[in-house]
């Protein structure tokens, strides 16, 4: 089965960041573009112990998550194929910490990087039943209006916090069938602020296709109506909003507030999400620190949520839920974990929580030493593994993906049509680490090289030179 959905990426973003351009409370409205994303699940009524099945997806996935009904503590492993019917290694299906909370009787696996996957090997140490297979990834555009009223102003200056349409949350999937929003928002002056990582893939290369498939998850998949975190961070330092508030104009940075300065419930801690505000950041955390880029935007978002909202950075009190009334002591900077029995948000940031509340209070002081870091002026390390697969009048690519010390955004592919030394020229871009360059002359040869790309625009050396016959 396949569904269509829309997805909005603004068409005035400048330097991938939002700039604010004036706080105004006068309604304004901005063009934006929906990108009609095509999400296929498929099915398997019954996995037994032991047993491995191959689920094909009609077209490749961006993102790929396994969820199945019950057995909790299955231990469940996922192999990657692509169209050439090659497999990848076996990973885990792991958790999706919002899934979790669900409590339908459904175990939601995490968001797994597909990387161009039409097929997922499934393995299981126990039966499950109901076992699905949802792969996400991008496809058509065309274009909205996007209107709001403006926000207020802080005493610490709000970071920038790239807006949904910005990062082409598909505002239709929070509402059902009736018009009605599935998950209306509610509001409460924020008394703590939590920290989570996603648990997805590091050195992600397109973290707004990876937002924009937690937020399908969450909203649609495990039924929630929107995405659960109020806000993201990706490994360069780009703040996302994440759960709807209201209608943002052009320019205007989302604080995910009501006009009353609130902050909306999320649902990203069970039991302690209304008068909490949860910022996720992407990627796992549990054998390797956030990059300092995801750091320092974390620390000075921090930073602006407690200056606002009169928080203690480095003080431990105690919570009263205002809806619930259930209480409970924390610091009030914490990891979701001390709200609940978690991994999250990954055991080495966790360790660096007590830095972060002491960084976050310089940088509400002004104290010398909480400025953000210098430019990244570090390249990305040099593909490897290139080779060439000649088909049908073209030519087929692969490669081992780079890594950078912020994360790589992308590649370069170079061809040439005369030798392994002379005559290249760019013939693509991609953020994934095949390609395939069709529409070739049968019976001719061609070279190619590739190159990395960091989001502060370093770029690697070129690869090794391998050739292809268009057969």
């Amino acid at each position: 089965m396949h569904r269509y959905l829309r997805r909005c990426l603004l068409l005035t973003i400048a330097a991938g960041l939002a700039v604010p351009l004036s706080l105004t409370s006068s309604a304004t409205a901005t063009t934006a573009v929906s990108v009609r994303t095509v999400a296929h699940q498929v099915r398997t009524s019954t996995l037994a112990a032991g047993a491995t099945q191959t689920l094909r997806l009609p077209s490749a996935a961006h993102d790929i998550a396994v969820h199945w009904r019950g057995a909790p503590n299955a231990r469940v492993v996922v192999s990657l194929g692509d169209a050439a019917g090659r497999f990848g290694p076996a990973v885990d299906a792991g958790r999706d910490e919002v899934g979790e909370q669900r409590g339908n009787g459904r175990t939601y696996g995490a968001l797994l990087a597909a990387h161009g996957a039409v097929a997922a090997r499934v393995t299981t140490d126990r039966a499950v039943h109901d076992l699905a297979v949802l792969g996400l990834a991008d496809g058509q555009r065309v274009t909205r209006q996007v209107s709001g009223v403006a926000a207020a102003v802080a005493a610490v200056s709000q970071p920038p916090v790239l807006s949904r349409a910005q990062w082409g949350a598909d505002e239709s999937l929070r509402f059902d069938s009736t018009g009605a929003e599935i998950f209306p928002p509610a509001f409460y002056t924020t008394k703590k602020l939590i920290v989570h990582h996603t648990a997805g893939a590091n050195n992600d290369p397109d973290p707004a296709a990876t937002i924009r498939s937690i937020y399908y998850y969450h909203a649609v998949t495990q039924g929630w109506g929107d995405i659960g975190y109020n806000f993201l961070i990706d490994e360069t330092g780009r703040i996302y909003e994440g759960r709807h508030s209201r209608d943002y104009p052009a320019g205007v940075v989302p604080s995910g507030d009501n006009a009353a300065g609130q902050g909306v419930t999320g649902a990203h801690t069970g039991g302690w999400n209304s008068g909490t505000v949860g910022v996720a950041l992407l990627g796992t955390l549990t054998d390797r620190d956030a990059t300092a880029a995801a750091r320092d935007s974390l620390t000075s978002f921090l930073a602006w949520e407690a200056d606002r909202n009169a928080i203690d950075p480095k003080a431990t009190s105690t919570f009263v839920n205002p809806v619930s009334g259930a209480t409970i002591t924390t610091a009030n900077i914490a990891g979701h974990r001390d709200y609940a029995s978690t991994e999250c948000p990954g055991g080495v940031f966790y360790a660096s929580l007590p830095a972060l509340r002491t960084a976050v209070a310089d940088r509400i002081a002004g104290t010398p030493g909480s400025t953000p870091p210098p430019p990244d002026t570090t390249a990305p390390t040099t593909p490897n593994g290139l080779t060439a697969v000649g088909g049908y009048r073209s030519v087929a690519l692969s490669w081992a993906a780079s890594t950078d010390n912020v994360a790589v955004t992308g590649y370069a592919v170079a061809r040439s049509t005369k030798s392994a030394t002379t005559g290249f020229t760019q013939v693509a871009t991609t953020t994934v680490t095949t390609w395939t360059n069709g529409g070739l002359g049968k019976g001719k040869r061609y070279w190619y090289r590739v190159r990395a790309t960091d989001a502060a625009g370093n770029v690697s050396a070129w690869s090794a030179v391998v050739s292809g016959d268009a057969a």
